[in-house]
């Protein structure tokens, strides 16, 4: 099967990850696979699979170069000749819709990664749009559900499909953690939160430092919050830190391509985000077996499950009281909460996403009549 994706970009972020690791899958099953992404840079060159082709269209946010850059992707379709087009993010899933136009694709997919698509003006296209589209699908059943109710998606061929992650890359580590710490440069003794994602407002980096610091100054215990990521919002993270006088407890990591690291490292993971997709973090420390918090972003709760550490948004006296709360239970029952998550993230196995995926290209390949009557099947 000849399978495209086409991606908004492939700079570092969950859902470009996603699609590559996804991409890579397909091609591991003997499928032929290529990925076109829209403007920017390859920032995944050295993750996808040689014998994948990749193509950027370089295009900008003009109504000429959209024009050019769906002439440029026809030529392509003609030479790939897709079975399968799965888009993948705002802009891609517009773009592929309008190529619809241009070429005939056979079977077109789309799929979002949250329900926060940041204007009316994006609903409305997905509104408008939605009939040039076979399937669609979200990463949450939240997010599914809010595309339904306005009318973005249309229930008739939308669904739910979780991320997946390749748990052999997040396993927990047979080293003990005093090895681990040691290893990153923190100190035995010390416990650790952990913190992995970009920079960036979303993540609400700053709700978490505050809550953190309330921890430190009101519980007086020896404690490290590690933040690895990089984004635009460093320098104001690092004056915020600063000015919370809390730098010799923080450490900003930067990026780290191996982050199990630093997941095996640590003794909590918190995630304080503002709005999420899947929470695809979630799923990785959840697999290195350790203990989580979270804000109620997005797919967040579907993903940990245990709503017993879901927080609302923007609230660091919550998190203040979950990281005590974690904090204070023994090494035996921090284990458990891990052990439990660990069991929890193999739902998230890459290999059974793939699987899934794999059903679904095949079961829609062909005629719309039978299309539809093989999406009432997939749903029952």
């Amino acid at each position: 099967m000849n399978i495209l994706y086409i991606i908004t970009g492939l700079g570092i972020g969950g859902a470009e990850k996603v699609t590559v690791d996804l991409a890579n899958l397909m091609q591991d099953k003997g499928n032929n696979v290529a990925i076109l992404y829209l403007y920017g840079d390859n920032q995944y060159t050295s993750l996808i699979y040689k014998s994948i082709f990749v193509k950027g269209l370089s295009m900008s946010k003009t109504p000429k170069s959209f024009y050019l850059s769906l002439i440029k992707a026809r030529e392509i379709l003609k030479k790939f000749r897709p079975d399968v087009v799965h888009a993948q993010m705002f802009h891609a899933n517009i773009f592929a819709r309008f190529l619809r136009f241009f070429y005939k694709i056979p079977l077109l997919i789309c799929t979002e990664h949250s329900k926060n698509i940041e204007s009316k003006i994006r609903m409305r296209l997905y509104q408008i749009t939605d009939f040039l589209s076979d399937v669609n699908t979200n990463v949450s059943r939240e997010a599914t559900e809010y595309f339904i109710s306005h009318h973005a998606f249309s229930d008739l061929k939308s669904f739910p499909m979780y991320n997946g992650i390749y748990l052999e890359k997040f396993e927990k580590s047979n080293e003990s953690k005093l090895v681990l710490k040691n290893k990153i440069g923190l100190e035995n003794n010390e416990f650790v939160f952990l913190n992995v994602g970009r920079l960036v407002q979303a993540k609400d980096q700053t709700s978490l430092l505050l809550a953190f610091s309330d921890f430190l100054k009101t519980y007086k215990l020896n404690a490290k919050l590690v933040i690895v990521g990089e984004g635009p919002l460093r320098d104001n993270l690092c004056n915020y830190i600063n000015n919370l006088d809390i730098r010799e407890n923080v450490i900003l990591a930067g990026f780290h391509s191996n982050v199990s690291e630093y997941y095996n490292a640590a003794d909590c993971f918190v995630l304080s985000s503002l709005w999420e997709g899947f929470g695809i973090v979630l799923a990785e420390a959840m697999s290195c077996g350790l203990p989580v918090i979270t804000t109620d972003a997005g797919g967040c709760r579907e993903v940990v499950e245990d709503s017993r550490f879901v927080i609302s948004l923007q609230n660091p006296q919550e998190i203040t009281l979950k990281m005590k709360e974690i904090f204070d239970m023994s090494l035996e029952e921090r284990d458990m909460l891990g052990n439990m998550n660990s069991i929890r993230a193999k739902k998230f196995d890459i290999n059974i996403i793939g699987e899934k995926w794999t059903q679904i290209y095949s079961l829609f390949s062909s005629d719309k009549k039978s299309r539809n009557e093989n999406f009432t099947n997939y749903n029952s």
